[in-house]
């Protein structure tokens, strides 16, 4: 009866999403809080309705608060019909309640509870959340403060901002259209591409050079988000602060894919901890944070108005404020939405000044100890870093992962390359990645408050990570290969791990490392900052080093979603540990083949003059598809085929091709077995070269121009010859030539439904609607 009421409330709340804090059992050491996930709909955005996973009830999912030294026992009840599991992310603790379905912990299936018990052994703010598949977008995310023994700032309150993106769609929708290259998103960011838009800014040279090198316009964001929440709301007012005192400001990014920008209307912010962590205190006008990262501030509150503290989304389309005190409000600086076309200009100039290498050679892995070179040439490999700098997205890095053991060498042999430099050069002149993006502060700029260098160590290990991506596919690696294509990474307990981050996309990338504590190596040295997740910004490369203190596997990931869902992932793997056996049935072939999902997706065109229904289902590296094409005129064509990518943008296929004989009758069809290639030419431009069983060659050629944001030219021309191999033909004559061309428009309306006009030689002319689904 209880759970129907709790229900109900949800229903009729006008907005049915609110923390609540849990009052904890205590026992002797231990503090001890139950939670429950179950199914709740939310009221988010207008009044509309979403069907959420919610802890206790609760958006976020309440608060826990610990205290340093002591024990933390934590039961969770899975009310759901799907497991479930629960991270515990940032916190050091024993590898069997890091809390990782199938890999660390076992999941916790419907109807049963698990509990986690682990010592509490540091201080600081970190977060909670489900790591079973998408569920953390869901709303299974909320807040961890664990006090500690002796505090190093004094401030008169706290107040714990939980950050996150909300959106109406299935999260498995939400991929699904990424994959599938609907760029409804995109429109409502505000960054399609436009060759209109393109022409005002002067940049549309700049666009077509990206199109050539197969990427698309820049991207922020991959997600348009419905609403951008602090703690489930869009804004807060803490009235009941009062003049002069000082509040520390916990902000947690529990976002599925949004970068925030913090600041406040006090201009210059007080930066004290990082990840959980005291640093040495920083102020900052604005502050980007990362998904998974923490932050705290010190504010205080002026003697007269309330002050505005903010969380605009790195895209500029949403934010959400909390305000603090009573009075004439302080508002924050706005932060300007970003330059697109100048972005574009920027990138393209980066690959116009290539210097003669081509885009593969253009790839950058530092030679060092320990780790081999795609090229095995170092003075050429030395010229490209200093010319090139990073590769663009969509180029694979085939690096070795590299696990020599260096035992017996010192320190500073080891230390062979400073990795702290993240400037970039093009033709000789330098790019900067913090110009081009606008980060803001970034984790290079924070100080330890105390020494953070790694004592002792049996050696240092060595590793290189390229990160790597396709948009095109919406495939994320590491390396150019996703999780499911890899092995554990082995490292050995006593050594120092050294891993160099080279993005060589145009995206930001969270990394976060599951059970352990990194050194930023940001030139602070002796000095340089612990974190558990740090945001590497596109184009650039930051290193970090930790000590391999602990056993058995542990994840390393990005931290955006769907990039970690896509495949951009790794599993860090002690030698000679054994699992635990209560994993035993729960085999780890379920962690790795996450990536290997399908994915199926459908659009239908119902137009005055023809029909056309494409059914499609596709994963990482195969694909199958359906199409049939029917006239009004009594002319239909239906293909059907199984591809297999064997390259980033490169495929091959088989399949069969079915057409009516006779233009204008149904009565005769004919049956081709067709085998072919296909390869994407530019990024709007694809090419599609096969021969059927009787020897006929045939070329198709397919573009998308877009117009403007939503307007988009579409065109197809499909050359097939018989050149009488196996057939006869007439006397005298070459070849028999069928030349198929089609051209149109389509108006995007929303994320399912466009406007679509045409004109095809088979069907004529016509106009009517187009369904995704």
């Amino acid at each position: 009866m209880l759970r129907y009421f709790c229900f109900l409330f949800f229903l009729v709340s006008p907005l049915a999403s609110f923390s609540q804090d849990l009052t904890p059992e205590i026992k002797g050491d231990s503090i001890i809080y139950r939670l429950t996930v179950d199914y709740a709909t939310v009221v988010i955005d207008e009044g509309k309705q979403t069907e959420a996973m919610l802890v206790n009830g609760s958006l976020p999912a309440p608060l826990l608060r610990f205290k340093e030294g002591k024990i933390a026992v934590i039961h969770v009840t899975n009310n759901m019909r799907v497991s479930t599991s629960m991270h515990w992310h940032g916190l050091l603790l024993p590898n069997i309640m890091d809390g990782v379905s199938n890999l660390t912990t076992p999941p916790i299936k419907p109807g049963k509870t698990q509990t986690y018990h682990f010592p509490l052994k540091q201080s600081g703010t970190y977060w909670y959340h489900s790591h079973t598949g998408l569920q953390e977008q869901k709303g299974i995310y909320g807040s961890i403060v664990v006090d500690p023994i002796e505090n190093t700032y004094n401030y008169d309150q706290e107040r714990v901002l939980v950050l996150s993106d909300w959106i109406h769609q299935n999260p498995k929708s939400v991929l699904t259209n990424l994959r599938r290259h609907n760029e409804w998103y995109a429109v409502r960011i505000g960054n399609a591409p436009s060759v209109v838009e393109s022409i005002k800014s002067k940049a549309l040279r700049a666009q077509f050079e990206l199109w050539k090198q197969k990427m698309p316009t820049m991207h922020i964001s991959d997600v348009y988000y419905d609403a951008y929440m602090i703690n489930a709301k869009k804004e807060i007012e803490y009235k009941a602060l009062k003049p002069g005192e000082r509040v520390r400001i916990r902000v947690i990014n529990a976002a599925g894919s949004t970068y925030f920008w913090l600041n406040s209307g006090q201009h210059h912010m007080e930066m004290i901890s990082a990840d959980g962590l005291d640093i040495n205190p920083s102020h900052h006008e604005k502050v980007l944070i990362g998904i998974g990262e923490t932050y705290d501030f010190l504010v205080t509150v002026p003697e007269r108005g309330s002050l505005e503290f903010r969380a605009t989304s790195q895209d500029v389309v949403g934010q959400a404020s909390v305000w603090l005190g009573e009075g004439e409000r302080i508002p924050a600086k706005d932060i300007p939405f970003p330059d697109y076309q100048d972005m574009n200009k920027r990138m393209a100039a980066m690959h116009s000044g290539s210097g003669g290498h081509s885009m593969h050679d253009m790839l950058l892995v530092p030679e060092e100890k320990g780790v081999m070179s795609v090229n095995p040439d170092k003075k050429l490999q030395e010229e490209k870093m200093d010319h090139e700098g990073h590769i663009m997205e969509g180029m694979q890095a085939h690096q070795v992962e590299d696990h020599t053991d260096h035992s017996g060498m010192n320190h500073d042999e080891k230390d062979t390359e400073d990795h702290s430099d993240h400037t970039m050069h093009t033709a000789g002149s330098p790019v900067d990645p913090m110009i081009m993006w606008d980060v803001g502060y970034n984790a290079t700029q924070i100080r330890a408050r105390t020494s953070t260098v790694i004592q002792a160590a049996d050696s240092i290990r060595s590793l290189t990570f390229n990160l790597t991506g396709n948009m095109w596919r919406y495939i994320w690696s590491m390396n150019g290969k996703t999780l499911s294509e890899t092995d554990k990474i082995k490292i050995r307990k006593g050594e120092v791990v050294r891993i160099t981050l080279n993005n060589t996309t145009m995206m930001h990338h969270p990394m976060h490392l599951h059970g352990h504590y990194f050194r930023v190596l940001n030139g602070e040295d002796e000095f340089a900052p612990l974190k558990h997740t740090i945001d590497v910004p596109p184009m650039s490369r930051i290193t970090i080093e930790f000590e391999a203190d602990e056993d058995k596997d542990w994840f390393f990931h990005c931290h955006l979603l769907y990039h970690m869902a896509a495949g951009m992932g790794r599993i860090v793997s002690y030698e000679g540990s054994t699992r635990d056996e209560r994993l035993s049935n729960y085999p780890i072939e379920k962690v790795f083949n996450k990536d290997r999902q399908w994915f199926n997706w459908g659009t239908a065109d119902i137009a005055s003059h023809a029909t056309r229904i494409d059914l499609v289902r596709s994963n990482n590296w195969n694909q199958v598809n359906l199409n049939v094409e029917y006239g009004w005129n009594e002319n239909i064509e239906l293909n059907a085929d199984y591809e297999r990518f064997v390259g980033d943008f490169f495929r091959v296929y088989g399949g069969i091709n079915i057409e009516n004989e006779n233009k204008n009758s149904l009565e005769e069809q004919e049956i081709a077995g067709r085998l072919g290639i296909r390869y994407l030419i530019w990024f709007i431009l694809s090419g599609d070269v096969s021969i059927d069983h009787q020897l006929r060659p045939q070329l198709e050629l397919e573009s998308h121009l877009p117009i403007t944001q939503r307007l988009m030219l579409t065109s197809h021309l499909e050359l097939e010859s018989d050149f009488g191999i196996t057939n006869t033909l007439a006397d005298n004559q070459f070849a028999d030539t069928e030349t198929v061309w089609n051209i149109g428009l389509e108006y995007l309306l929303s994320l399912n439904w466009s406007l679509i006009s045409s004109y095809d030689n088979r069907f004529g002319a016509g106009m009517g609607i187009s369904r995704r689904f």
